[in-house]
């Protein structure tokens, strides 16, 4: 299958738009979508039939694919909503693990939900929730590790480390890390809401305690799906956030009925992983990752600004500072977004990161290097418009 504009209409995205915004909610291939309404309609014709004969069925065909797909023991993995979802709900178990004055810890270029998260458990056990600077750009993964290591105390109970960051697109190197913290006893939750569908992963492989990503981003499920791994020490401790039928039954049976809700995202799995291996995870991660690179050393250079990572520490996005003078706050971030969106039709996020302003850009397979010299032109003009 040949990728870019060629491939675009598997999608429903807006032809007026230039999208490139993959990364914040991702975007479902129309096949997708179409599954994902005949798992509703079969619902709707006999609900009661489907939940009871039905849906584990096919959640058990949902699971064991996805376990294939990121390197996961079927019986470790569970689905959540999101990554949000699934940092939560590892937190809210291990409420009981913390004591006052214990830390959780994370870099600065933590998704901001779950600093908050960390926040609200700290607050509820006496912990204190540290984060930490790593700055930006970073020269390379030694540097993140030391930094890493010179943060890490005897007060230092768990770490919470993004797989890909969501404010400037790094690849961290976890697994290095989850060895560091393992030999000092650390627990440690990885935050891979962009690894899969990114990432050729092996969580197995990883040795971390928990693992959570969103399926909905990179993989190409509808909205709502999620994975959360647990590793077998773990498994009984920790609960889903909401507390049903079948507490104290199996770890997956807990996490498999919560209460009554669509299930459709998450049956949706098998079709969405049909779909990535149809366009060949090789074929997509050559293509996504050379287009991101290109794309950012376009934009730097016509705009003769400093690139802020090496090519080998990005994945399918790349962060991009600003070079404008602006106020720094959140309500700038979105009123460039809707700017650049009303004003040249280009779907763009912006954000604040270590007191700047930065875009980042995404790469999909329906994207061309033309997306970005448009980007490129609409750059130009705001730029000499406000300087």
């Amino acid at each position: 299958m040949e990728f870019g504009y060629r491939i675009k209409n598997e999608w429903l995205l807006d032809d007026g738009v230039t999208f490139l915004n993959h990364g914040s909610f991702g975007a479902t291939p129309l096949k997708v979508l179409q599954a994902k309404e005949e798992f509703e309609r079969r619902l709707e014709r006999e609900p009661f039939t489907f939940f009871i004969e039905e849906y584990n069925v096919l959640l058990i065909e949902s699971l064991s694919k996805l376990a294939k797909f990121v390197g996961s023991k079927e019986e470790n993995i569970v689905l959540v909503e999101n990554a949000t979802t699934g940092v939560n709900t590892v937190l809210r178990s291990l409420e009981k693990e913390l004591k006052p004055g214990d830390e959780i810890i994370t870099p600065n270029h933590v998704y901001h939900g779950v600093w908050n998260t960390m926040k609200f458990i700290a607050n509820r056990t006496g912990a204190k929730a540290v984060e930490f600077d790593i700055p930006f750009p970073v020269v390379n993964n030694e540097l993140i590790i030391e930094k890493i290591i010179n943060q890490i105390t005897p007060k230092t109970k768990i770490i919470i480390l993004d797989h890909i960051a969501s404010p400037t697109a790094l690849i961290f190197p976890v697994k290095e890390i989850i060895e560091l913290c393992r030999s000092k006893g650390i627990i440690t939750i990885i935050d891979g809401a962009h690894a899969p569908g990114m990432l050729e992963l092996n969580i197995e492989s990883l040795g971390a305690d928990f693992y959570t990503g969103n399926c909905h981003k990179w993989m190409f499920t509808p909205k709502g799906c999620a994975l959360l791994w647990i590793s077998k020490e773990w498994q009984s401790k920790i609960n889903p956030l909401v507390i049903s039928l079948f507490h104290g039954n199996s770890f997956q049976e807990e996490f498999a009925w919560t209460g009554t809700k669509n299930p459709a995202p998450w049956l949706s799995l098998s079709p969405a992983i049909d779909f990535y291996n149809a366009l060949d995870f090789t074929k997509v991660r050559e293509y996504n990752h050379k287009l991101v690179c290109d794309a950012t050393e376009l934009i730097c250079s016509e705009l003769k600004i400093n690139e802020h990572a090496n090519y080998d520490m990005l994945g399918f996005m790349s962060s991009i500072e600003l070079p404008v003078k602006m106020k720094i706050d959140e309500k700038t971030t979105m009123e460039l977004r809707n700017h650049f969106m009303k004003k040249y039709w280009i779907e763009l996020p912006f954000h604040i990161f270590d007191n700047r302003i930065f875009f980042r850009i995404s790469a999909q397979v329906y994207n061309e290097i033309d997306d970005y010299k448009k980007l490129v032109s609409a750059l130009k003009d705001f730029i000499t418009k406000n300087k």
